[in-house]
């Protein structure tokens, strides 16, 4: 059974961190070892983690200025001890399951390198657990992923994949430029898609994370978090200089889409509209699709008196429920050209990957390199 070392960044998190580290180390995958990244914090996170610790040897902290959610990271990478790694944000909540059925599905090609990770699906959640959505459930998204993800972001947060330890430090890691330009928040949307560039990606189809968002967290930044997005998919779009133009015009809209959406909650009416008309330029359909969105939106807050169910708890709530449920438009749209082109990249790209090194840092980084920790 290999070992498993789980990665906690954790900043100013003593409000959810014990119920985090509860979720890690209730895994039925018992090998596994959980390292807490305590990124200068000035609350009583340590202490909490250090309570945790106590009841448990599996569980290990280490303390840094702050310097980002990408170094954390990078700082648990270099001291995992793992096979594979996986990642869990310190307010997030995992299915007792997850890791084990990660392992699983991942080991099934166990003689095939060209496998980097495996994700799974996610529901949102409330500051009390209480479950409020769930994400994109796509059939079938597997294997060279890379033109689907970076249109349909389907994999959606950084407490879903689960990597081999190899990998993460093939591709470089977790970059800290977004938080050092001051748009820190895609640093886990950055790193799937050099994994997806790279390696294929394996599936589980149950709903094995909950994914918090509350007022005060990273996620609720709605602003910061679309520019993020959007820089990362500019990125990504010009290091892959092989995808379709339309492709990367789909990857753009679907981030002016989210800007568009978020800018107006936000109430940043001008800053909505420049958003929407380059959403226009790039990608007409969706732009009809966001307005009918934002439509929706509307009379659904208008009609907010309608009772509703009882909310659940995110542990309480059956991980298969909801997993074949229709996709958004644009998914039902775009997945199917999507998987040509993925197709057509793997065929005309797809390479087996070396050892690597992970990209340097900025100044006063985590720097890891592959010859330096390979274990």
């Amino acid at each position: 059974m290999e070992l498993v070392s789980v990665v906690v960044p954790a900043f100013n998190a003593e409000r959810f961190v014990a119920r985090t580290l509860a979720s890690a180390l209730a895994q039925t995958y018992e090998n596994l070892e959980v390292i807490v990244v305590d990124d200068g914090s000035t609350d009583n996170t340590r202490s909490v983690v250090e309570a945790c610790a106590a009841g448990d040897r599996r569980l290990q902290i280490f303390s840094t200025p702050n310097r980002g959610v990408a170094r954390a990271r990078n700082l648990g990478i270099e001291n995992a001890r793992g096979v594979y790694v996986a990642f869990l944000d310190a307010d997030d909540l995992w299915h007792p399951t997850k890791i084990e059925r990660q392992v699983e599905a991942l080991n099934i090609h166990r003689s095939d390198p060209a496998w980097g990770g495996v994700y799974t699906f996610h529901r949102t959640i409330n500051a009390d657990d209480q479950v409020t959505g769930s994400g994109q459930t796509l059939a079938g998204c597997r294997g060279y992923v890379l033109a689907r993800d970076l249109v349909l972001k389907f994999i959606g947060n950084g407490s879903n994949l689960l990597v081999h330890r190899e990998a993460a430090l093939a591709v470089g890691g977790f970059d800290p430029s977004y938080a050092d330009i001051g748009i820190g928040g895609c640093e886990d949307l950055d790193f799937e898609l050099r994994l997806a560039a790279r390696y294929r990606i394996e599936a589980v189809r149950s709903f094995l994370v909950g994914y918090r968002i509350y007022n005060g967290n990273m996620s609720s930044d709605g602003s910061r978090m679309a520019r993020s997005m959007i820089e990362a998919v500019s990125r990504h779009a010009e290091l892959n200089p092989s995808i379709a133009p339309r492709v990367k015009r789909w990857a753009l809209g679907n981030g002016y889409r989210y800007a568009f959406q978020v800018l107006l909650r936000e109430r940043q009416l001008l800053s909505a509209v420049a958003a929407y008309a380059k959403l226009v330029l790039s990608d007409p359909v969706l732009s009809m699709i966001a307005a009918m969105e934002v439509l929706q939106a509307i009379i659904e807050r208008l009609g907010r008196d309608r009772p509703v169910g009882s909310p659940r708890p995110f542990l309480a709530v059956d991980p298969e429920e909801g997993k074949d449920d229709p996709v958004d438009a644009i998914a039902w749209l775009k997945q199917g050209r999507l998987t040509d082109e993925d197709r057509s990249l793997e065929e005309g790209e797809f390479f087996e990957p070396d050892a690597g090194h992970l990209a340097e840092g900025q100044e006063g980084s985590t720097c890891l390199t592959g010859d330096a920790y390979r274990r």
